[in-house]
C-alpha cells in the first residue's frame, strides 16, 4: 500500500512541475488522444520503436539477471528509468525540431529530469530497501 502512495506522489509532483512549467512559460496546451503513440512524424515513430524494442530486451535481460546472478535492484531501476527518459528526451528533440509548438520539448526534458531525479533520490535514501524490509 505505501508503494502505491509513493508511485501516487511521484505521479502528482510531475503533473504539478508541469502544470506550473505550462503557466510559466506560457507552453499551450496540444489536444492529445489519452492512451495513444502521438507520433510527431514518421522518423520519430521509426526511433522511438527501436528505442522500445531495444529497451524490451533490456529489461527482460536485466529481469534476468536480478533474479538469477547477484543483480543490483538499485542499479536495475537506475538503469530502466535512464531507458524510460531517453523516451522522453527522444520526443523532446522531435517536439523541438519538427513541431509548431516548440517549447512542449521543455516540458519533455523536465519530466525526465525531474523522474531521474527522483529515483535517484529513491536510491540514495535506500527506498526500495525499506519498502522490502516493512513488508
Amino acid at each position: 500500500m505505501e508503494f502505491l502512495i509513493l508511485i501516487g506522489l511521484i505521479v502528482a509532483i510531475i503533473w504539478l512541475m508541469k502544470y506550473f512549467l505550462r503557466k510559466v512559460l506560457h507552453i499551450p496546451r496540444v489536444k492529445r488522444k489519452a492512451f495513444s503513440y502521438n507520433h510527431i512524424n514518421k522518423t520519430h515513430r521509426n526511433f522511438e520503436w527501436i528505442l522500445r524494442v531495444f529497451t524490451v530486451i533490456a529489461y527482460v535481460y536485466l529481469s534476468f539477471l536480478l533474479m538469477y546472478e547477484d543483480f543490483s535492484v538499485n542499479l536495475f531501476l537506475l538503469i530502466m528509468t535512464l531507458l524510460f527518459t531517453a523516451q522522453n528526451f527522444l520526443r523532446a528533440y522531435f517536439e523541438w525540431k519538427s513541431t509548431d509548438q516548440p517549447k512542449e520539448s521543455i516540458l519533455s526534458i523536465a519530466e525526465g529530469v525531474m523522474l531521474l531525479g527522483i529515483v535517484l533520490l529513491l536510491i540514495q535514501f535506500d527506498v526500495i530497501y525499506k519498502f522490502a524490509q516493512s513488508q
